[in-house]
Formats: C-alpha cells, structure tokens, sequence
C-alpha cells in the first residue's frame, strides 16, 4: 500500500493540473474546428469553436475555485486564446468563403475577392496578437489580484466594489474580448446556417446574407474592434475579492439564479446554437455604447 503522503502529493497534482487539462481542452478543440473546416463540415467547426469558448472560461474559474493559479497557466492560456480565437476563427471563415458558389462572379473577380479575404484574415489574427500582449501587459497577475478590500479586512458592498474596479482596478476590458470577437468573426458562416442555407445549394440567402466581401468586412470590424480603446463590460467588475469565481455563491439564492439562467441557456443553445450566439452578439454589441456612456460617467464622477 502507497503511504498516505504519495496520496496527497497526486491530489496536490492533479489540482494544480486541471485548469491547464481545461486550457490544453481548448486548444485542441480549436485545432479541431480547422480539421472541420478542411473538410467543410462548417457546422462542426463552429461548435469546435465555441466549445474551445467555453474551456476558456472555465480555466480561470476553476483555477480560482482550487486555488491553483500560476504564472504558467496565465501565459498557457494566452497562447491557446491566440491559436483559438485568433488564427482558427480566421481560417474557418476562409475555408467557407473559398466552398462558396462561383456561379455569380467572374473567376478573375473570385480570385480578388479571395486575395482580399486573406488579407482581412490575416489583419484579424495580427489585431489578436496585439490584443492579448496588451492584456498581458495591463493585466497581468499581480495587478489583476490587488486586493481592495476594507480597512477592517471586510468585502466591500457590491457597488462600491463596482466603482472602485472601474475606477482604480480597471477590470473592464479595452475594447472586444478575443472569444467574443471570434463569435463575431463567424457572424457570416452563422446567418448562412440560420438562413436555412445549409438545407439547400449550399448558396447563402436571404437579405442577411454575407458573401466574401461581407465576410472580409465583418473580420475587418472585428479587428478594429478588438484593438479599440473602448471600455466593455467585464465580469470582473463584479468581484468583491481575489479569489471570487462564478464557480463559488455566497448565498443560495445567487447559485439559485446562476443554475437556472446556465440551465436556461443551455436548452436554447441545444435547440438553436447559432441563432443564441448571434443574439449574443447582438446584445454585447449593442452594450458598448452603453459600457462607453458608463465609463465616462464613472470618470467624471471621480474628477468631481
């Protein structure tokens, strides 16, 4: 029989081993969605991608829950978000572009349309790369975890806390979140399925539809988007402490909305995954105005 202490030292490894598992998970889900998309299985190349979304928000939640955060899994993660979120979306909406009908241009014209494609993919996944080495640098660990709490060592109430993280923390993303911008990104391919397209000649329709150059400007949009200096809404504003998670509830009540809303989510994504997504898009797209109008409020508010 294995002492006790061998016992302990495996639980203390596999702890501090499953939030990466969650990380590398991700990656590989990426890795597939371009194997998909090769083959131009687009639907499963989307999932793949929003599957590698979901690994990516559970990592950091359940290294907090476990205590087990490091300096590897930070960097760990940011690398797999670049290869996600970054270069796969970029590929799959070209793969999708290059398997559309050639019927209604000119070969020459297709080609052109194709060159412009590329270089908006590649523009996409540069503006990626920017993004997340700014948010390694503004965000890293030690300024992340600072502590705010009260003299008396007390949480703080949840505005103030709010406040003072817009304020002082700044735990609100500049400009758009690379998993988001990938949702973004897959915007055409999306109307394509919603459109009911995916049932027919495989020719997008329907006054939503969005071909090459369509394609090429959403991942320009995008970009832009992501490399902003806008203020957008974060989860984080939330936290009152260090170590919250969504994964952990103070009180009943708030682990009772999380699993009715997660539930609630989950049987709409199940029945209709992309028309969900796009509506998400809709709803955080339209929340940037509003994060902006809040920030500047917040600002002017601390200046008085």
């Amino acid at each position: 029989m294995a002492p006790p202490m061998l016992y302990g030292d495996l639980l203390e490894a596999v702890r501090w081993c499953i939030p990466s598992a969650l990380t590398m998970g991700a990656l590989l889900s990426g890795l597939s969605a371009v194997r998909c998309a090769s083959e131009l299985d687009f639907h499963s190349a989307i999932v793949c991608i929003m599957l590698a979304a979901v690994f990516d928000g559970l990592d950091g939640h359940v290294a907090r829950f476990l205590g087990a955060c490091s300096q590897i899994g930070f960097e760990l993660d940011s690398l797999c978000d670049l290869a996600n979120f970054g270069v796969t979306p970029a590929l799959v909406v070209y793969f999708w572009a290059r398997a559309l009908p050639t019927h209604e241009c000119h070969l020459a014209q297709c080609d052109r349309e194709n060159s412009w494609l590329w270089a908006a993919c590649c523009i996409y996944a540069a503006c990626c790369a920017f993004r997340l080495a700014r948010f390694n640098v503004a965000g890293h660990a030690a300024e992340m975890d600072r502590q705010h709490l009260e003299a008396n060592g007390q949480r703080p109430p949840v505005k103030k806390a709010v406040l003072h993280n817009f304020r002082q923390r700044k735990m609100y993303f500049r400009g758009v979140p690379a998993p988001v911008a990938a949702a973004y990104a897959l915007t055409p391919l999306m109307l394509h399925f919603c459109t009911g397209a995916a049932q027919g000649s495989g020719e997008p329709v329907g006054p939503w539809a969005l071909r090459r150059r369509g394609a090429a400007g959403s991942l320009l949009l995008t970009a832009a988007l992501m490399v902003s200096p806008l203020p957008t809404f974060s989860s984080k504003m939330l936290k009152t402490s260090r170590d919250d998670t969504h994964l952990r509830s103070r009180h009943f009540w708030s682990l009772t909305v999380k699993v009715t809303v997660g539930l609630f989510f989950s049987g709409l994504f199940w029945q209709r995954p992309f028309a969900v997504i796009l509506g998400c898009n809709l709803l955080h797209l339209a929340s940037i105005p509003v994060s902006v109008a809040v920030y500047c409020s917040v600002v002017s508010d601390r200046s008085d």
